[in-house]
């Protein structure tokens, strides 16, 4: 903008700063009914971009700010055609061709070729460990030094073409693999061997499955109403909190992997793990009661509600972290595509999460009605899922901080 100034004589730009002159920024915004208080923003004539990027792009408009995507190419052609004539600019700007930097892919194989050398250190398992977690880390470093290489526009452009429901879909997923939600689950289908019917086991494990997954859609549909208008006010501050807080997660649950449950921890307490024992015991008792009818059934199904309610409630600390992840692209995603009908969007794909989300858990159950034994969630289970959990959190919580043009996906 000062280029153009600076080479076009009939062309004046003001900038203003809104924090210093609050009552012109308000005024523009009230005379363009624009609600978003997001900047920079730039007025050519009646039209008003919202952000900068170096790269061209079409003349696209974003609902949600009240104003096209901020183009360098789009900007330009608005003031051309403000004036009706070409903008001079003294120096083109020709943004460098991407190369790939396929030097960064050693770094992992590099790590793997130690394996050789310390292969006798690596017979404990605690060693195995440490090895394979300073090959995760290098992953990571690798991850993010490719990120980091890549030009915005590139990012961004990646972004905008990977398929909004894949994106969902694998979020997701990574969710539902979760250690407290096939903890609990487990607990409760082991006690339910004992009624000897399968029967009882699908009704009970079914209602259980179907109240965990209401209770997280209702779970997100509060945390995507709060967020959104967090995101609005604050933007930028609020990605680098809530990016923060997922980093510090990951490495909390990555954490676990080697030290399981020492120090803070994002898993059942022992103490917790007794409570839903106990109420998981009481539903078993009650369908094994001689009294015949349907009372038992609806005893311990009204029982299970009740447990499911209770353990989604204080399995928060295990599920909040990548919901958080999807609802800050869900709300860049429907504010732009839904047409101005963001509440019925944002439900939509939130029951295809919470859906997807409980996938893991309906396998569980299936095969406990199919094999019909009793079994348990173990420690070395726990420690995988955990790292597993830890490292899209890790990766994510990073994308917020650094890369947040990647979570506007679709």
């Amino acid at each position: 903008m000062e280029s153009i100034e600076r080479y076009n004589n009939d062309i004046d730009v003001h900038f203003v700063e809104v924090y210093q002159d609050p009552k012109t920024w308000q005024t523009f915004r009230e005379r363009y009914n624009i609600n978003s208080g997001a900047v920079p923003r730039t007025f050519v004539g009646d039209k008003s971009f919202i952000g900068y990027s170096e790269g061209d792009g079409p003349l696209e408009y974003n609902p949600a700010y009240s104003g096209y995507i901020g183009y360098r190419n789009q900007i330009i052609q608005a003031i051309a055609d403000a004036v009706g004539h070409e903008v001079y600019l003294k120096e083109a700007i020709v943004s460098p061709v991407f190369q790939f930097p396929w030097w960064v892919l050693g770094l992992p194989m590099l790590y793997l070729l130690s394996f050789l050398p310390l292969r006798q250190w690596l017979q404990e398992v605690q060693a195995k460990r440490y090895w394979f977690g300073g090959f995760t880390a290098i992953c990571i470093l690798s991850l993010f030094l490719i990120i980091h290489l890549t030009p915005d526009v590139a990012i961004e452009t990646f972004a905008r073409g990977l398929p909004f429901p894949l994106f969902v879909s694998t979020i997701a997923l990574a969710d539902g693999f979760n250690p407290c939600a096939f903890t609990v689950l487990i607990i409760l289908l082991s006690l339910l061997t004992h009624t000897k019917s399968r029967r009882d086991m699908a009704l009970v494990g079914g209602t259980f499955i179907t109240t965990s997954a209401v209770m997280y859609f209702l779970f997100i549909m509060v945390m995507i109403g709060l967020g959104s208008v967090l995101l609005e006010q604050y933007g930028k501050p609020f990605m680098l909190v809530l990016g923060s807080g997922i980093a510090l997660a990951g490495i909390v649950n990555i954490k676990d992997y080697f030290w399981f449950k020492q120090g803070i921890s994002l898993s059942l307490s022992e103490s917790q793990q007794r409570t839903i024992s106990q109420k998981a015991g009481q539903i078993v008792r009650s369908l094994r009661e001689p009294a015949a009818g349907p009372m038992r059934f609806l005893t311990a199904l009204s029982g299970t509600i009740v447990l499911a309610i209770f353990v989604n409630i204080i399995e928060l600390g295990c599920t909040a972290i990548l919901p958080a992840i999807y609802m800050t692209a869900l709300v860049n995603y429907c504010a732009t595509n839904s047409g101005g009908a963001t509440v019925q969007c944002h439900s939509a794909w939130t029951a295809l999460y919470a859906v997807i989300y409980v996938i893991p858990l309906v396998l569980i159950l299936t095969n406990f009605i199919y094999s019909f034994e009793s079994s348990r969630f173990t420690e070395t289970q726990g420690r995988r899922l955990k790292l597993v959990g830890g490292l899209f959190m890790l990766f994510f919580g990073l994308v917020m901080i650094f890369r947040p043009g990647l979570l506007i996906v679709g």
